[in-house]
């Protein structure tokens, strides 16, 4: 009787886990087709499935959503860095030339230690070693990029110079947004090298 009393508690526990497994990914697909609620946000956000459980695009938008929730709420910051640099490990684990976990890590480290951190700066570069051009991450990785430019190494600081020149030339009315995120900084003139008259 005590064996057919564990079987089931066993059953139930493994059935709740598998039911939070599925709501999370069904989360994740809404999050990612852009149909969210507010509801999934918070669902999600609070999702107790570990990491590994998840499919590699969930665990790395949780990571980010996290993150983000982290620079808004300095009281669980500590907190929801860790969670968030779970998630994104076991994203790049799955994937381990991974552009937007990269971009995610660099996002992470900057809130952890700060933007001149030399754990932020070296994600920024794997980010760009790992996918050269991000149509979405591409806005962040150039803003930051300018910001600790004299910190960066030569074939970052080319990368962001590429990045920002191609995202201006991909369409008409990208080409000012592009130029104004490297307005005023030295890689300004570099880019409008780069971008045929």
């Amino acid at each position: 009787m005590a064996a057919l009393g564990a079987a089931l508690v066993f059953t139930v526990s493994t059935l709740s886990s598998e039911v939070q497994v599925v709501r999370t990914r069904e989360a994740s697909v809404r999050q990612a087709a852009g149909l969210a609620t507010a509801e999934d946000d918070h669902a999600y956000l609070q999702s107790t499935v570990p990491p590994t459980a998840l499919l590699a695009r969930a665990a790395l938008l949780r990571g980010v959503m996290r993150a983000r929730t982290a620079a808004e709420d300095p009281a669980r910051a500590a907190q929801l860095i860790a969670l968030a640099r779970a998630d994104i490990a076991a994203a790049r684990a799955s994937r381990p030339v991974w552009g937007e976990a990269e971009v995610a890590l660099a996002y992470v480290e900057l809130l952890a230690h700060g933007a001149d951190s030399p754990q932020a700066i070296r994600a920024l570069a794997q980010s760009y070693a790992a996918a050269p051009y991000l149509r979405d991450s591409a806005p962040w990785r150039i803003r930051f990029g300018v910001t600790v430019w004299s910190r960066l190494d030569a074939q970052t600081r080319d990368h962001i110079v590429n990045e920002t020149a191609w995202l201006a030339q991909a369409s008409g009315r990208n080409y000012a947004y592009a130029l104004g995120l490297v307005a005023s900084t030295p890689a300004e003139p570099l880019v409008k090298s780069r971008i045929p008259a």
